[in-house]
């Protein structure tokens, strides 16, 4: 069922951007900077960190064994059976995105760009709803495709908070809270995901607030 929310953002265009300037800094005054793309990564401290009331849409399982089958390779936590619509624990779901980017990347990319590149592919899965084509396909524009992408966070994965916070021409800030798994590779991924979408050539910088919060700075065009 598509709820008022989402008939309320489904047609959105571009607004029009409240600043010129692209910002270096957060609102919070962090810098803005490349993921730690390099750095090892602590599967299981994230795992245990992740809240146990954290549930996520089903829809992004299905994606996932979906392209475990084409490969013709198994995900070995997946369950025989996930519902599009229903919701799973974050926890099931970030141990079956290691799998899945161990095994569709193996001996070509780190882990961290693996599940970088899972999430460049999110996009497409919430597409592949009925929600998704009536909110995020509606959309006209950068801004307005990412500010579809923040609302569809609150819809599938909960109790999670993403807003917009600023933009300009070539830009957009992003506040991410409660997103408790790989949020410096996994969801950088979803917003490069994003502006391919809209079909632009952007970076995504981040500024960690903490385990599970971040601000992010969408760039395209000229000196991104």
């Amino acid at each position: 069922m598509v709820t008022s929310e989402a008939w309320d953002i489904a047609g959105m265009r571009d607004r029009s951007p409240s600043s010129i300037q692209r910002p270096s800094m957060s609102s919070e005054g962090r810098p803005f900077v490349d993921p730690p793309w390099e750095a090892p990564l602590d599967v299981e401290r994230v795992l245990a960190g992740i809240a146990p009331d954290a549930k996520i849409s089903g829809m992004f399982f299905v994606s996932l064994v979906a392209g475990a089958k084409t490969r013709n390779m198994v995900l070995p936590s997946a369950r025989d059976r996930y519902v599009p619509f229903n919701f799973y624990p974050v926890a099931d779901f970030a141990r079956l995105l290691v799998e899945a980017a161990q095994r569709f990347f193996a001996g070509r990319r780190s882990l961290r760009h693996a599940l970088r590149s899972l999430g460049r592919s999110a996009p497409d899965a919430f597409l592949s709803s009925t929600l998704g084509k009536v909110t995020l396909g509606s959309t006209e524009g950068v801004h307005a495709a990412v500010g579809a992408m923040a609302n569809a966070y609150e819809l599938n994965l909960r109790p999670s908070r993403v807003s917009t916070l600023d933009s300009g021409p070539d830009w957009v800030t992003v506040r991410l809270d409660k997103v408790g798994y790989f949020l410096d590779s996994h969801h950088v991924g979803t917003f490069e995901g994003i502006l391919r979408f809209a079909q632009v050539q952007g970076s995504v910088r981040i500024a960690v607030r903490g385990s599970a919060s971040a601000d992010m700075l969408l760039a395209w065009g000229p000196g991104q």
